[in-house]
C-alpha cells in the first residue's frame, strides 16, 4: 500500500470512528438527556476505548458541540431527501407543512431539543449551538421556500415559511409530555396540523378566513 493510500485509509477509519461516537452521543441524549450524557456513557455505547473517545473529544463540551453539528446535518439531509422525493403534482402548501412536521417528529429534533434546554444555562454550549442553529434555519428556510415553488413566490413566502416552522415547533413541544400512542393525542395533533394548512391558504389569500372555523 502506498503512503498516500495508507493516509487515506487512516483518515477513513478516523472518520468512521468519529461518526460512531457521535451516533452514540445522540442516542444517549435521546435516552438519558443531556445531564446523563457523559464521555463514559458514549464510550460504553460506542464500544470504543476511553483513549479513543478522548482523542476525538477531550471534553464533554467538545463532544456536545460536535453532536450539535451532527444533528444539524442529519436534519438537513432528511429534509432534503424528503423534499426531493415529492411526486409531481403534489400540493405544495400541504407538502411544506408535512415536511416541517416530519422534521419535528424526528429523533434528530428531539436530540436538538435536549441541547437547546441545556444551552439555556450553559453559556459555552449556547455559544457553540447558535451558529449551527442559524445555519439550520437558513438552510431549511431556503429549502422550504423552494418546495413552495414559483406559484407561491412573493414577499409573503419567507415570512409564512418562518411562521410555519415556529407554529409547528410550538405544537411539537406542547405535545412532548403527552402519550404519543393515545388516540386523543394523535387526533389533536393531526387536527392542529390540518388547521395550519388551511391557515396558510388564508394567508396566501387562496381561501376565505371563515373556512378556518368551519
Amino acid at each position: 500500500m502506498s503512503a498516500r493510500s495508507e493516509r487515506r485509509s487512516q483518515s477513513e477509519r478516523s472518520q468512521g470512528t468519529r461518526a460512531r461516537l457521535l451516533r452514540a452521543a445522540v442516542e444517549a441524549l435521546l435516552e438519558n438527556g443531556y445531564a446523563a450524557t457523559s464521555i463514559t456513557e458514549v464510550q460504553q455505547r460506542s464500544g470504543a476505548g476511553r483513549g479513543t473517545v478522548q482523542h476525538h473529544f477531550p471534553t464533554k463540551a467538545d463532544l456536545m458541540v460536535a453532536a450539535t453539528a451532527h444533528v444539524v446535518e442529519e436534519r438537513l439531509a432528511r429534509t432534503r431527501e424528503a423534499a426531493a422525493a415529492l411526486a409531481p403534482g403534489t400540493d405544495r402548501l400541504d407538502a411544506l407543512v408535512d415536511l416541517v412536521w416530519l422534521d419535528l417528529g424526528s429523533p434528530a429534533f428531539l436530540a436538538a431539543l435536549e441541547l437547546w434546554v441545556a444551552a439555556r444555562t450553559d453559556a459555552a454550549l449556547r455559544a457553540a449551538l447558535l451558529p449551527h442553529e442559524r445555519r439550520l434555519l437558513a438552510a431549511t428556510g431556503a429549502l422550504f421556500v423552494g418546495v413552495l415553488g414559483p406559484e407561491h413566490s412573493d414577499e409573503r413566502t419567507p415570512v409564512l415559511v418562518e411562521f410555519t416552522i415556529d407554529v409547528l415547533t410550538g405544537l411539537a413541544m406542547t405535545t412532548l409530555l403527552s402519550d404519543p400512542h393515545r388516540t386523543a393525542t394523535a387526533t389533536g395533533r393531526a387536527v392542529a396540523v390540518e388547521r395550519w394548512k388551511r391557515a396558510l391558504r388564508v394567508l396566501f389569500t387562496e381561501l376565505d378566513a371563515d373556512t378556518l372555523f368551519g
